[in-house]
């Protein structure tokens, strides 16, 4: 029995580094070739929500305001994934907020996963423009109602995940 569980993220900004911080997680899990469960959760930052970032992913301060912090949410989120592998497109932008903050917490980071990005970068099939995951959503005709945010990414990744998986 193969199992996944797709991870997107929506943020402050670029760089954990530089402060920004995890507003939404997202996850879609993948068990036997199918679509299980799809869920996404706010996540109340430190900080305010800039307001580019309330225009990309329409999350604004008032929504988050009663969530939980990332220091409750993410331990739960790192025993629900276990040793699973994670799949992303753009895997290296959702590790990067991940492990920065698992590690924060003293947590196990992760680093078994699957990008979407690189597999179409190896797909003989793909004919898209680019490797955005709104051109391979339209490529391949997969709905992404809600984009830029976590339920609506991960669930548009695993679809996409599906079509491309067997593609190199």
């Amino acid at each position: 029995m193969k199992e996944y569980v797709v991870v997107d993220l929506e943020t402050t900004g670029l760089d954990p580094y530089k402060g920004c911080e995890v507003i939404e997680i997202g996850i879609t899990e993948i068990i036997d070739n199918k679509i299980i469960k799809n869920y996404s959760r706010l996540i109340k930052p430190k900080s305010i929500i800039p307001y580019f970032i309330t225009e990309i992913t329409n999350i604004t301060n008032e929504m988050v305001v009663n969530e939980e912090g990332i220091e409750t949410v993410l331990p739960r989120f790192r025993d629900y994934i276990g040793d699973r592998t994670i799949i992303a497109h753009n895997a290296k932008f959702d590790l990067k907020f991940l492990n920065y903050y698992l590690k924060e917490l003293n947590l196990e980071t992760i680093d078994k996963h699957i990008c979407t990005l690189e597999l179409l970068k190896k797909s003989k099939t793909y004919k898209g423009k680019n490797k955005k995951l709104e051109t391979a959503c339209e490529y391949y005709n997969i709905e992404n109602k809600n984009a830029h945010r976590a339920d609506s990414d991960t669930l548009a990744t695993a679809k996409l995940f599906l079509k491309i998986k067997d593609d190199n």
